[in-house]
């Protein structure tokens, strides 16, 4: 009789290896959890009938088969992708109002709060689905609102999973891994509005097009390092002001290229740091020199991204950590001045909940007619009481000769429903 526990126990180990093996076959799984414990709740009951002599001590082992069964296909759960909404609402004070905030050469980004407008506003709603299609691909669609003023595409996009060679292809609308700050979304930044250089230098909704990627991880190097190769068709951009990119047509020479490379370093388990550089060429847009008549408009964007982390090891947030970000970029349209821009973002989570962050932004260096000197101090003061929702204030102080001064400031609320998937480092 004290053989039977026995069996019961092997045909759980049974069950959850037949797990592991599923899982270590080589394509993705996903485990139906319910199942493998109505699985286990079998096993009990049989080991229940077993001891009363309705069953047969040798087919313990069987429920093993139903727990593989709860083991299927990563494209089995297609029609349940990964699902999140993000909400991004503010209420605005603009100390100068649109007209005086324009006057200082430095347009809001596209989800900036309320557009300069002062008051209420949902600066963002993100709606997002994610998936593994099957064992070599991966898709995501995010979705944004800003301001209520209609509904955007901002990545919707492929990712191979079982290239060889290290090698990783990414196909749709996404943003370039040009900088760091322009990969992010919205919610992944400590700060209410980005930097000065976004719209300036990037685009007024930052560097993001339908286009392909190509990255590989070198082999045969002692730290992290990625490179990354990208194809942009980028869309023209309303009149009136000039882009780096959208002047060109559909054919290869008309198209925007990048090239970035990625190098990661861990000198200590409490410290990281990540370097990118960066470079990119495209079409202008609407060039403001004379010498970009004769349709030389080909421009060139280059500069460097760095990130620093601390935070102590084997924790769970309840000490403190510092993230800091710095980037430079300059731009040289053909035939004409180089003009570059520039921010530096300390961030520091003072407890288990609180961060407080300090951001300086110049534009201008070197300055040229489309890219003035301005400056920009701002602060944020952010209280996360869960990863679901946190509520920020933010000011930031804006100047520069001939401009007027500017004061905005800004408390902003955010909140997560649903399942949302990790984003890059």
């Amino acid at each position: 009789m004290k053989a039977r526990p026995v069996t019961a126990a092997v045909s759980t180990l049974l069950a959850w290896a037949t797990v592991a093996r599923a899982q270590d076959a080589g394509a993705p799984r996903l485990v139906d959890e319910a199942a493998i414990r109505a699985a286990i709740a079998a096993d009990q009951q049989q080991q229940q009938q077993a001891q009363a002599g309705a069953v047969p001590a040798g087919t313990a082992p069987a429920t093993a088969l139903a727990a593989q069964a709860a083991v299927r296909p990563a494209g089995a759960g297609v029609l349940n992708p990964d699902m999140s909404v993000i909400v991004d609402g503010s209420f605005g004070y603009y100390g100068r109002h649109a007209a005086d905030f324009a006057a200082i050469g430095v347009p809001p980004s596209g989800d900036d709060p309320g557009g300069a407008r002062e008051g209420f506003t949902l600066q963002e709603v993100e709606l997002a689905f994610q998936a593994a299609i099957d064992p070599y691909l991966e898709g995501a669609v995010f979705l944004t609102i800003p301001n209520l003023e209609g509904i955007e595409v901002e990545e919707a996009y492929l990712l191979t999973t079982s290239l060889p060679g290290n090698l990783q292809i990414k196909a749709g609308s996404f943003r370039s891994q040009v900088g760091r700050n322009n990969t992010q979304h919205l919610h992944l930044q400590h700060f209410t509005r980005r930097p000065l250089m976004t719209p300036l230098l990037f685009g007024v909704d930052g560097f993001r097009a339908p286009g392909a990627q190509i990255s590989v991880l070198l082999p045969g190097v002692p730290w992290f390092a990625a490179l990354y190769g990208e194809a942009f068709s980028v869309p023209t951009p309303a009149p009136g002001a000039v882009a780096t990119f959208g002047g060109g047509g559909r054919s290869p020479a008309d198209l925007a290229y990048t090239a970035v490379l990625e190098q990661f370093w861990v000198p200590t388990d409490a410290m990281s740091l990540m370097l990118g550089l960066n470079f990119a060429t495209g079409i202008a847009f609407e060039c403001a020199t004379a010498v970009c008549d004769d349709g030389g408009r080909r421009d060139y964007l280059y500069g460097a991204d760095l990130y620093f982390k601390w935070r102590p090891p084997d924790v769970t947030g309840e000490q403190g950590s510092v993230l800091w970000s710095t980037e430079y970029f300059a731009r040289t349209i053909h035939g004409g001045p180089t003009e570059g821009a520039f921010y530096t973002e300390p961030v520091v989570q003072m407890a288990k909940r609180w961060f407080i962050g300090g951001r300086f932004d110049l534009t201008g260096v070197p300055a040229g007619a489309n890219v003035p000197r301005r400056y920009g101090a701002a602060g944020s003061l952010t209280f996360a009481p869960t990863e679901f929702s946190r509520l920020r204030l933010y000011a930031q102080d804006l100047w520069g000769r001939g401009a007027p001064q500017t004061l905005v400031g800004f408390l902003q609320a955010e909140f997560s429903i649903g399942a949302h998937g990790a984003h890059p480092f």
